[in-house]
C-alpha cells in the first residue's frame, strides 16, 4: 500500500468545501450561502469549518451577523474562483451538447405574464432544444443555484448581481367604470374619499403622491395585497381606487374593465424591472440568448 497516496487523498478537502467557502464569501453571510447551496446554515459552517481545519487557518472574520474574509480568505478565494468556473463550465458544455437543455429564470409573476409568456413561443421556435423553467417571485430574491438570470422589480442594487435596465412603467389612479359611478372623481382632492388599494408597502401610491399631493389621504386605511397583479384585480372588482403601471394594463383599459379617472396624471416610477446575474458568474449560451431577445423585445 502506497502510505504516501493515502496520506495525501485523507487531506484533500471535498468540493462541496470549497462551494461553501465561495458561497459565504460571495454572499458574505452564512444565511445566504445556505440558500443558494440548499443547505442548513448548520451544513454550511461545518462545511467552512473542515475546510479551516485541513488548511489550519481562519477564512472568516465572525462578528455577529457581519462576516469579513481574512487575509487567507481573501488568498484562498482568489486562487479557487477560476477552477471552480471552469468545473462549472466543464457541466455547461455537457448540458450545450444534451438533446435539451434547461434555462432557469426567476421572475416577477406579473411580468412573466404579461411579456415573457407572450414572448417565449417566438423565442423557443428559435432554439427548438431549449426548456425554459421560471420560479415566480414576489416580494423578495430566491436565486436558486440553477437559476442563471432573474427579472426583478427594484431600484437596480442588489448586493452580489449584476443588474442591466430592461424597462420604466408609468403609473396612473385606476378604478372600475362601476365604481367610478358611484364615487365619481373628477379631481384628485376626491381620491381623499375614495377607498384605496395599495400593493406591498404602499411605495407605489407615496411615490405617486409625491407629484399630485392629496391633502387627507391616508394610506394607513387602505386594502393591500402583495401582488400587483391582485391590486389590479381588486380595483376591476370595484372595491377602489389603485395605481396600476399603464403599460401592464391595456388590455383592461381597452375592454372597459379599468378607467383612468386622471389620465394625464401618470407618473414614470423611479424602480424599474432589471435583468439581473450573479457577479462573476458565467452565462450558458441559451442565457444570453434570452438576454438579447427579451432587451430587443422591449425596444419594439
Amino acid at each position: 500500500m502506497n502510505t504516501t497516496q493515502v496520506s495525501s487523498s485523507a487531506r484533500l478537502p471535498q468540493l462541496s468545501w470549497f462551494m461553501a467557502f465561495k458561497a459565504v464569501a460571495d454572499k458574505q453571510s452564512f444565511t445566504e450561502a445556505s440558500r443558494e447551496l440548499c443547505l442548513t446554515q448548520s451544513a454550511i459552517s461545518q462545511q467552512v469549518a473542515k475546510l479551516e481545519a485541513v488548511l489550519r487557518t481562519k477564512l472568516f472574520y465572525r462578528g455577529g451577523r457581519h462576516i469579513q474574509l481574512t487575509e487567507d480568505g481573501q488568498r484562498l478565494l482568489l486562487q479557487v474562483n477560476q477552477p471552480i468556473q471552469e468545473l462549472m463550465g466543464v457541466v455547461d458544455g455537457f448540458h450545450n451538447n444534451a438533446e435539451h437543455y434547461t434555462l432557469h429564470i426567476e421572475m416577477e409573476p406579473v411580468f412573466s405574464r404579461q411579456v415573457v409568456s407572450k414572448l417565449l413561443p417566438k423565442f423557443l421556435a428559435q432554439h427548438p432544444n431549449l426548456l425554459v423553467g421560471q420560479m415566480l417571485t414576489t416580494n423578495h430574491f430566491d436565486f436558486l443555484p440553477q437559476t442563471e438570470l432573474a427579472i426583478k422589480w427594484g431600484d437596480g442594487e442588489w448586493e452580489g448581481f449584476d443588474s442591466q435596465f430592461l424597462c420604466s412603467l408609468d403609473y396612473v389612479p385606476v378604478c372600475s367604470p362601476e365604481y367610478l359611478k358611484r364615487k365619481p372623481l373628477t379631481v384628485p382632492a376626491d381620491l381623499a374619499k375614495a377607498n384605496i388599494i395599495h400593493d406591498r408597502d404602499n411605495f407605489d401610491w407615496k411615490y405617486w403622491l409625491n407629484y399630485y399631493p392629496v391633502a387627507r389621504l391616508e394610506l394607513q386605511k387602505c386594502h393591500y395585497a402583495s401582488e400587483s397583479q391582485v391590486v389590479m384585480s381588486l380595483a376591476m372588482s370595484g372595491l377602489g381606487v389603485a395605481v396600476c403601471a399603464y403599460q401592464q394594463i391595456q388590455e383592461e383599459l381597452a375592454d372597459g374593465r379599468l378607467v383612468m379617472p386622471f389620465p394625464e396624471l401618470k407618473v414614470r416610477h423611479q424602480r424599474a424591472y432589471y435583468i439581473l446575474t450573479r457577479k462573476n458568474k458565467s452565462l450558458s449560451p441559451q442565457a444570453h440568448s434570452f438576454m438579447q431577445f427579451v432587451r430587443e423585445a422591449m425596444l419594439t
